[in-house]
């Protein structure tokens, strides 16, 4: 199992492979993780360390170009994750950017290649390894398990959490011709080498699929939610006021000013106090123009906090705000939160496309409500009215058998 992600790594990155490893033993699988020594985190929750203790773990050192690029620039932020920029961006910021986004192909992981390789080859020398499974982004894990893949004859399947040259924050990041030339070489390369091909969601599968030249297959193995991350979290307690979260990290694209702009009105005309949590980083951008347009009078916000936390604040809200990137695109984009916002119990408001992959979950769950982001008809009414969801059976959402499903693919390969 090659991923870069792995514990203390917080967000939702890590949650997919740690999960599959959880589960794989019980269907006859055992994992041994290839991962990245003091990688480079966007967030870091130290209490997953617990949850992976008993999985066998190789880690391998990573020549950290973005790490490099500080220590020689000195300065200590470069942006090294999907944030979007920002309108007062420095032009020192500018230059970073770019660099990341044309220099670093296919990702700024690429340093990680060779030690990866080596380490992995090794790791099939010394142990009875059936089959290469590797999880992106980033790109280079893929480029890493296709190496080790050619080199040892093993079956390989490669599974993609995101899309490769139609990610969505291209469209706020742009790149080359050149780089996204090359960038899209790769990724033909990997689509056509692996046995297996795994992705989240259908239209993420559609869109590679028009970039490969073979019939291989793509299955699509959605994430999930696991039951024992909801044991011991506090249930739903009756409140004078209306709680809206929204959990996770808030891109320039998933800016929900016009939704915030109703509550303020609904806030306004309604006895009921409305209250709405924001847990996780916010983009200066969106938040500035919140804070102009008067609207954060009724917002309480939180940093990262560890997942156990945030799924606490689920369970306690009374709706939960999905924001689905408002870019081309972005119709397979299945968040790794949505499995646990249906699990949660709470009502999901969702602005994105009504047709997407995600509002399908939504709507087959009977978990929520999906809105356009330039159409919000009828959500006034819902709050108002107090519609909630109906209560469904979720089990099918379940990491468990999201697992079972990718052990029955990697049993195809032996």
């Amino acid at each position: 199992m090659i991923t870069y992600y792995w514990p203390p790594s917080g967000g939702p990155a890590v949650q997919r492979v740690m999960k599959f490893c959880k589960y794989l033993p019980k269907y006859g699988w055992e994992p041994i993780v290839l991962t990245v020594r003091n990688g480079e985190y966007p967030a870091i929750d130290s209490s997953l360390l617990e949850e992976v203790k008993s999985i066998h773990v190789e880690k391998s050192k990573e020549i950290s170009f973005l790490r490099l690029f500080r220590k020689i620039t000195g300065k200590k932020q470069i942006p090294i994750h999907q944030l979007s920029p920002q309108n007062d961006e420095s032009f020192f910021s500018k230059i970073a950017r770019w660099i990341r986004f044309n220099i670093f192909i296919p990702d700024g992981r690429i340093g990680w290649y060779f030690n990866a390789v080596k380490k992995g080859k090794r790791l099939i020398d010394e142990n009875n390894i059936d089959l290469i499974f590797s999880s992106s982004p980033p790109q280079t894990v893929q480029l890493i398990a296709k190496k080790i893949a050619k080199n040892t004859k093993i079956p390989w399947v490669a599974d993609f959490r995101d899309p490769w040259t139609d990610r969505f924050y291209y469209e706020e990041s742009k790149r080359s011709w050149l780089t996204k030339s090359v960038d899209s070489i790769l990724e033909k390369s990997v689509l056509n080498k692996a046995n297996g091909l795994t992705t989240v969601s259908d239209s993420v599968s559609q869109l590679m699929s028009k970039h490969m030249s073979n019939k291989n297959q793509f299955y699509t193995i959605m994430n999930g939610f696991d039951e024992s991350d909801f044991n011991g979290v506090l249930h739903k307690t009756k409140l004078d006021c209306l709680t809206i979260s929204y959990v996770g990290n808030m891109s320039k694209s998933q800016n929900p000013i016009e939704f915030l702009s109703l509550i303020d009105t609904l806030s306004q005309r309604d006895e009921k106090k409305i209250v709405v949590n924001f847990v996780g980083h916010i983009h200066p951008d969106v938040w500035d123009e919140i804070e102009s347009r008067g609207l954060s009078h009724f917002i309480t916000r939180k940093p990262y906090v560890p997942h156990f936390e945030a799924i606490q604040f689920m369970v306690q809200s009374d709706y939960l705000l999905l924001l689905i990137p408002n870019l081309p695109k972005n119709e397979g984009i299945v968040t790794g939160k949505l499995f646990e916002y249906v699990r949660s119990g709470s009502t999901i408001i969702m602005l994105g496309p009504i047709q997407s992959d995600a509002a399908k979950i939504i709507s087959q769950s009977q978990s929520g409500f999906v809105f356009e982001y330039n159409n919000l008809k009828g959500l006034e009414s819902i709050f108002l009215e107090k519609k909630m969801r109906k209560e469904m059976d979720t089990s099918n959402y379940s990491r468990e058998k999201m697992t079972q499903k990718l052990s029955e693919i990697f049993d195809e390969y032996i």
